[in-house]
């Protein structure tokens, strides 16, 4: 019940509507009175609350003296939502558009906390088309776990590098298997994630508030994360007696590079 409450504020009701109208579910018809008892809500508010969801179209009255509600069912009550912020986003899409904006502003998005942190990284691996390559620990790998089977069903190409022992490989996967707990003696946990060749996250994954984070399309900063995969990837070959080169080509698409000859040459 708190988590249908929590949704349902996020789609602007308060949570006393929230409740009104859960309580509403449970037991229907019912009077203002009960629904006050049954959703802990104030008497003398909750009729405020439910003239509030009448306006809205989520419950209905009937009757008088005393008056009666009923909700809208669960199933009506997606749709009615669903086709309400979709009118929003294609009006505000509209406004957006006739706006006059510097895109160069926007190359550099901040991402404060380790939740937006794992958020912005699902929509980037959502949104991706046709590659994708990330540098991260087994914990944020796990928490990602869904969107990067998804990916993979969908014939992304995918290259993976992690310093620590992961569950599962996705695509290419190069892993040097230590513990993580070990590791995070030494390091703080960090992530660079790059799709399409032109979208990157990549900053720090501490825990809660602590993690900073950027997200760019800026194309030298790509291409630095993109490079500082590589190279990773590569070291990983000399140090483990693996050949790097294909998956290095690949993600480069130079079938003629051999970046680990140069690093033994040093």
């Amino acid at each position: 019940m708190l988590e249908i409450i929590k949704n349902l504020e996020q789609f602007g009701l308060s949570t006393n509507a929230a409740r009104a109208y859960c309580s509403l579910l449970k037991s229907n018809p019912a009077t203002g009175y009960e629904i006050s008892s049954q959703a802990g809500i104030p008497r003398s508010a909750v009729y405020n609350v439910l003239s509030k969801l009448e306006s809205m179209g989520l419950v209905s009255g009937m009757g008088e003296k005393p008056k009666r509600y009923i909700p809208l069912s669960p199933s009506s009550l997606i749709e009615h939502l669903e086709n309400s912020h979709q009118d929003s986003i294609e009006e505000l899409k509209r406004g957006l558009e006739h706006m006059e904006l510097d895109e160069e502003a926007f190359d550099f998005w901040h991402i404060h906390g380790y939740k937006n942190l794992i958020l912005k990284m699902k929509e980037a691996i959502k949104t991706a088309q046709a590659k994708l390559f990330i540098s991260a620990w087994k914990r944020e790998i796990d928490a990602l776990n869904i969107e990067l089977n998804d990916a993979e069903e969908r014939g992304l190409e995918m290259t993976v590098f992690s310093f620590c022992a992961l569950n599962k490989e996705y695509g290419k996967t190069i892993s040097y298997g230590l513990d993580e707990n070990e590791l995070q003696e030494i390091w703080s946990p960090k992530v660079i994630m790059v799709t399409d060749q032109d979208t990157t996250i990549m900053g720090s994954a501490r825990d809660q508030d602590n993690s900073r984070a950027i997200l760019t399309q800026n194309e030298a900063i790509t291409e630095i994360a993109t490079n500082h995969i590589i190279l990773d990837i590569t070291l990983a070959g000399s140090r483990m007696d693996f050949d790097p080169n294909p998956v290095v080509q690949r993600v480069l698409k130079r079938p003629d590079i051999h970046l680990d000859r140069l690093l033994d040459s040093k």
